[in-house]
């Protein structure tokens, strides 16, 4: 099944599989995997939340506060705009997939492979301004271990987050667990992201080079 559409666009495949996307997993690991990813970026909300009631006088932290639930915001609707699309997207993989029978003109064929390789290309493109991003917010709040490693000072240097939020603990104390929450929410975001976006810059590109081998 798909035998033409995951040769040209297999990539892809992994980045949906990862979140539960793919509508040709298992339909349980697809739940799970689903479930997971979703749960774990909805419970972002409430530490946001009290960022906004705790520190309703800092217009720099309202302002954190309010874009990182946008951000947020924006991950769990594309994650739940692919779930509740499953049906449609199945369509449209079969649809891509059966274009490749179709077409079978040398020139047609030509046509689409170019296609095929330019969304390839910006696909990796974006890939890796997205991985890129992503190693530089998790590693960055990682710095003052490192320096205390390193160079060591009478007492550590204050702890850093890739982003503002609030626990109601301390912060220093509960290091670790935070900043893991913290990495694993953006990462599964990222993941999202990657796998929602990617496969609309597929479907584009098929879509020109359909329009482009019949002209």
């Amino acid at each position: 099944m798909l035998e033409n559409f995951l040769r040209e666009y297999n990539n892809n495949r992994i980045l949906l599989l990862t979140t539960g996307l793919w509508p040709y997993q298992n339909k349980l690991v697809r739940s799970l995997l689903w479930t997971f990813c979703f749960l774990l970026e909805l419970s972002y909300y409430p530490f946001e939340i009290l960022l906004l009631y705790d520190h309703s006088d800092d217009a720099q932290l309202i302002f954190e506060g309010c874009y990182q639930i946008l951000i947020l915001t924006i991950f769990l609707v594309r994650h739940l705009k692919d779930c509740l699309n499953r049906g449609k997207m199945r369509w449209i993989y079969e649809a891509i997939d059966r274009h490749w029978s179709i077409f079978t003109d040398d020139i047609e064929v030509r046509i689409m492979e170019e296609y095929s390789i330019l969304s390839r290309k910006l696909v990796t493109y974006y890939t890796i301004i997205i991985c890129g991003t992503l190693l530089v917010i998790i590693i960055l709040p990682l710095t003052p271990i490192f320096l205390d490693i390193i160079v060591p000072l009478n007492e550590s240097r204050p702890r850093l987050f890739a982003v503002e939020i609030e626990f109601r603990v301390n912060k220093t104390d509960y290091y670790f667990p935070i900043y893991c929450y913290i990495s694993a929410v953006i990462i599964v975001g990222s993941i999202i992201t990657l796998g929602t976006d990617t496969m609309h810059i597929i479907c584009a590109s098929h879509a020109c080079s359909l329009f482009a081998a019949v002209r």
